[in-house]
């Protein structure tokens, strides 16, 4: 066993840290009495749309279907996430070793006796943050968890950064968790708790084996545990209302929430690969929702399982063989899981029902033979998806309730990554 312990980090190592010229963080908009449009606003919200081969950033106001702003960032962008609470677009740039943020312009806050909505111009953030080779995202309640798989090469390590809308706005991180090794892991945020990964040093390869538990304390976070179930290969991760689970190359390791808070307990338990699993496949994406109870797991090139962890069980989900899953996710409510297939049909499938597919649309009419491919983020204040078209240089908006292609935004420009921002309901 070993233990790792960081320190908050104090004012002056996050203002080197973060190279931050100028502060250039969201604040809390509380006193621009005169920015903001009524207490609470009723909008479908914003896209954050990445351009293929382009450091450029489009902002896509949804209730006018214009563009509400285009930011060119440092260095083309490989993906582009939401922030917990849907304000900022968070812009990695991986092999640049940084992330960019972008204010999206819509955000709430609790007021105490109400809530209350603004909508402002989106901006591009001067907030630069270092991270090494910045990877996997995970959100959960508040935080976002950011892994950087480090790099061997340069000896530099693999590291853990938390991440709030708060904390972007005062342009720092919550916290940082250097790892002893670099690899390419995940981490999941907990609250009080963080689910790492741990990489065997005496191996050659970067993915991890185990998942390593760490609490909260006054002075930061310290080790708690590793836990004992192996997980050869690790890849992806996912967290619901109760469990925890990654892919194995031989299952998912599963870790079970009880209680809340500083006193919360965990568990793990491994649940093996069904028996109709394809040679040489492995889970290596793991997909969620608060609302389900279930995961669904992805084997390359399109193979689905639903991941019950109650019951222990994989279960293999018969969508469309022989397909190539291109996107995929579930809507905003829980109640469909949409995968688009490498011919651009979108196939709407019931978790209540056991994944069965329950619609199919025709989105993208010519999927690219090579990446850049389409991009699915579901809405969080709208039944709706929005699939980004490289090829037609444009955004289908797909109505999930009636399983059809509602309408299509032109872009102007090939769409790849998207993410959704605004306020939920």
């Amino acid at each position: 066993m070993h233990r790792h312990t960081f320190l908050r980090l104090s004012a002056l190592t996050l203002a080197s840290a973060l190279l931050l010229a100028g502060c250039g963080g969201g604040g809390s908009g509380a006193t621009d009495s005169d920015d903001h449009v009524g207490e609470r606003i009723d909008s479908a919200g914003r896209l954050a749309v990445l351009q293929a081969d382009s450091a450029s950033v489009r902002i896509w106001d949804l209730d006018s279907a214009q563009q509400a702003g285009s930011f060119t960032l440092d260095h083309p962008p490989a993906t582009v996430y939401a922030s917990p609470g849907g304000r900022y677009a968070i812009a990695l740039q991986r092999t640049q070793d940084q992330a960019q943020f972008i204010d999206g312009g819509l955000w709430q806050e609790d007021h105490g006796d109400h809530l209350h909505d603004y909508r402002q111009a989106p901006r591009l953030l001067s907030l630069r943050m270092p991270a090494v080779r910045p990877t996997h995202f995970e959100t959960h309640g508040t935080q976002a968890a950011l892994f950087n798989d480090g790099l061997a090469a340069e000896n530099k390590n693999a590291e853990v950064v938390l991440l709030s809308d708060a904390g972007i706005g005062k342009g720092t991180v919550d916290a940082r968790l250097p790892l002893p090794l670099p690899m390419h892991g995940t981490a999941e945020p907990l609250g009080d708790h963080l689910l790492t990964t741990y990489r065997d040093p005496a191996s050659t390869s970067t993915l991890p084996v185990q998942v390593e538990l760490h609490r909260r304390t006054a002075s930061g976070w310290v080790f708690a545990q590793r836990f004992e179930p192996p997980c050869p290969d690790l890849h992806g991760s996912y967290t619901n209302a109760r469990h925890t689970a990654f892919g194995c190359s031989d299952g998912v390791l599963v870790v079970t929430r009880s209680g809340s808070g500083a006193s919360a307990t965990f568990s793990a338990r491994k649940i093996a690969n069904p028996d109709d699993m394809p040679t040489g496949a492995r889970i290596g994406t793991v997909k969620g929702h608060d609302k389900v109870a279930q995961f669904v797991g992805l084997a390359s090139p399109g193979h689905l399982f639903a991941i019950d962890p109650d019951a222990g069980r994989i279960t293999r989900v018969n969508w469309a063989e022989g397909r190539t899953v291109r996107a995929h996710g579930f809507d905003r409510a829980g109640q469909n899981y949409a995968v688009l297939d490498d011919q651009g049909s979108l196939h709407l499938t019931t978790p209540a029902n056991g994944f069965a597919t329950r619609a199919k649309a025709a989105v993208v009419a010519q999927m690219p033979t090579a990446a850049p491919f389409p991009s699915l983020v579901a809405s969080l204040s709208r039944d709706e998806l929005y699939v980004s078209d490289p090829t037609a240089r444009q955004v289908a908006v797909v109505d999930v309730p009636g399983a059809t292609v509602r309408k299509r935004m032109d872009m102007g420009f090939a769409p790849t990554g998207l993410a959704w921002l605004g306020i939920a309901p």
